[in-house]
């Protein structure tokens, strides 16, 4: 709405010359000027903007004002301020639409006294169409209407106060709804508070409404703000005020008492401190209503004005203190919520706790069954791989010379009958008992055959030292090639063929690697316990009823060199794959898993794999994944850091 009281700007006075300049031909005519100077009624020209260019004398008879006191002026300055908005509105509807509607409303007289008009308006329009001016005629109805109006007036408010009343109690029934609401649907207690604020700002029609609570703990104790919502830019001017400062106005709080105040400044229940506080604060008027919850927390909702006083209802003070209920309620609601919330918490990290100690606990068992098992099968081959070490060397030793002696007497011989061609008969049968020239050939071969069986277990014994590894403590060079044949070796007799099983081809694809920093006897088993499971998921395929007994069993042993990629190190990779009958997804989730296993009892106790996998990652940084396909095989691939 424009301000009554400013002269037109420079494009209304512009608009207001051209549209004088338009009339002046009429107004100068002798006959218009008699006919304005006689009608009772007031007829005047208001430009498009609402200004004054033209005005009839009766202005003066009826409202006391000359054409020229009114020349120029906004047209609505002089209309009762109740009234105005529904002649602007008339008027945006004549300027719409080109007609103007019958209107009553009050304009003030040069007196100060009211008078009634009824009023129509009709525009102007240019030769283009557009509307140019308005044309106002209007004519006093006071002496017949006044008492109408009185008594309309006393109505309208009456209905107002009507009004009034049912939109308290729709305010009421609305924010009792949404916050019983607010509580069903949320036990989030920052959530319940800051939709109370800001619901009650909005229904009382308030500059702001805060949550404070009382901080008992602090040095001086204080009300803590937590929550507030502001209309028309507000702004919390304070987080706490401390109850030294509040004095007598705080202990009235702590003694759970409502507290109204309309003003500030004409208070006398208000002490200076409080009041001097609270101006600083921007407050001006207040109603404060304590809650205290179950668990003797204490909380203050403050509904304030910042400019001016205001008078508080009872209405209003008894809606606040049904807010403070249901938020009593929600808070405790949310606090048992919040306890239940954390002894379920408490809970599971007790079950987390004990589930790590259960995890730990099977670790733990693992490792020294493991260790104990390892230990005693160490010693045992260790002792073992001695005691049989001593005689096969031994023999060993011996061959060569045996070897010698034996073609010495052969020479020996030769040389006898090369010198007595002809033997006694005595000696000739003998010889022919013994068969000479047979033995004279197979000697050798049988002394070689000798000497390539002590070989071989020269051989197994050093395989078994190697894998043992007794010898050698902590981490030392390790050739994985040396480790892989020494396994093999030791399994060599379950890669042959017996009953029903083919034997199974085994393919070697050794790269160019480098020796690593290992424990060596503990990568030996891994490999062990890899290819044992090689060599079994092959067995049980072939003992399938449907499936052929001469299929073609392989295993493959690829190793190859992975430099290092930016932050990655170098890395040595061992894939060990089968074409057995592979592993289902379910099953190959759970192969590292401690004691999971799918044999039988007493033919396996899940340790294997997952012991191989604490010696591969844990121990060597390494990493160690299984990769299968039903019906297609398994592959294990080891990487170790270089």
């Amino acid at each position: 709405m424009a301000d009554a009281s400013i002269d037109p700007t420079e494009e209304n006075q512009i608009n207001y010359e051209a549209s004088r300049s338009d009339l002046s031909a009429l107004k100068d005519d002798h006959l218009f000027r008699s006919i304005m100077e006689n009608v009772a009624d007031l007829i005047a020209v208001v430009d498009a903007q609402g200004y004054r260019i033209y005005n009839s004398p009766a202005y003066k008879k009826v409202l006391g004002y000359t054409s020229s006191e009114l020349q120029g002026r906004w047209a609505y300055e002089k209309i009762h301020p109740e009234d105005q908005a529904r002649v602007l509105q008339a008027r945006e509807e004549t300027l719409k639409t080109g007609v103007g509607r019958v209107l009553e409303y009050r304009v003030q007289h040069k007196d100060g006294t009211w008078r009634i008009l009824e009023s129509s308006g009709s525009v102007i329009r240019d030769e283009q169409g557009n509307i140019q001016n308005i044309v106002l005629v209007a004519h006093d109805i006071s002496d017949h209407k006044m008492e109408q109006w009185e008594r309309r007036r006393a109505e309208y408010e009456l209905e107002r106060s009507r009004q009034n009343y049912k939109a308290l109690v729709r305010r009421e029934e609305l924010l009792n709804r949404r916050l019983a609401s607010q509580i069903r649907n949320s036990l989030d207690l920052d959530t319940i508070l800051a939709t109370a604020v800001n619901e009650v700002q909005d229904l009382l029609l308030i500059d702001l409404c805060n949550f404070f609570w009382y901080v008992p703990d602090t040095n001086p104790p204080e009300f803590k703000l937590v929550h507030f919502a502001a209309s028309r830019g507000f702004l919390k001017a304070a987080t706490s005020y401390p109850l030294s400062q509040l004095t007598k106005f705080g202990h009235r709080l702590l003694s759970q008492e409502i507290i109204q105040i309309q003003s500030i400044y004409i208070n006398q229940e208000l002490d200076n401190i409080s009041r001097t506080l609270l101006a600083e604060s921007g407050f001006t008027s207040q109603v404060l209503v304590p809650i205290k919850t179950r668990s003797q927390k204490l909380g203050v909702i403050v509904a304030a004005h910042c400019q001016g006083s205001r008078p508080w209802d009872a209405d209003e003070v008894e809606l606040l203190q049904a807010v403070a209920n249901q938020l009593a309620i929600a808070i405790d609601q949310a606090e048992l919520f919040d306890s239940a919330q954390a002894n379920v918490a408490n809970a599971q990290a007790q079950a987390l706790l004990i589930e790590k100690a259960l995890a730990d606990l099977q670790k733990t068992q693992s490792q020294l069954i493991q260790t104990e098992k390892m230990s005693s099968l160490g010693q045992l081959v260790a002792g073992v791989a001695h005691e049989i070490n001593n005689p096969v060397n031994f023999i060993y030793g011996n061959l060569n010379y045996t070897n010698q002696f034996v073609q010495n007497l052969l020479d020996a011989i030769a040389l006898y009958q090369k010198n007595y061609p002809e033997p006694i008969p005595e000696i000739t049968k003998f010889l022919e008992d013994i068969d000479l020239e047979f033995m004279k050939q197979d000697l050798p071969k049988m002394l070689k055959s000798m000497k390539i069986g002590a070989e071989r277990i020269r051989q197994i014994v050093l395989s078994l030292r190697n894998f043992s590894r007794t010898d050698q403590e902590g981490k030392k060079p390790f050739n994985i090639h040396e480790g892989l044949d020494s396994t093999l070796l030791i399994l060599q007799n379950r890669l042959k063929a017996y009953g029903d099983h083919p034997a199974v081809n085994l393919t070697k694809r050794y790269g160019n690697i480098p020796t690593v920093s290992a424990y060596a006897g503990q990568l030996n088993q891994v490999f062990m316990n890899i290819l044992s499971n090689a060599i079994d998921a092959i067995n049980e395929k072939t003992t399938d009823l449907y499936t052929d007994p001469h299929t073609f069993s392989e295993i493959s042993i690829t190793t190859e060199f992975k430099p290092s990629i930016g932050d990655q190190q170098s890395m040595v990779a061992i894939r060990i794959a089968d074409n057995g009958q592979g592993i289902p997804e379910e099953i190959r989730k759970k192969l590292f898993d401690p004691f999971f296993t799918t044999k039988p009892v007493g033919k396996g106790t899940g340790l294997g794999l997952s012991i191989s996998y604490q010696i591969v990652v844990e121990k060597h940084q390494g990493s160690l994944e299984c990769f299968s396909q039903v019906g297609e095989g398994t592959e294990f691939r080891i990487e170790i850091p270089v």
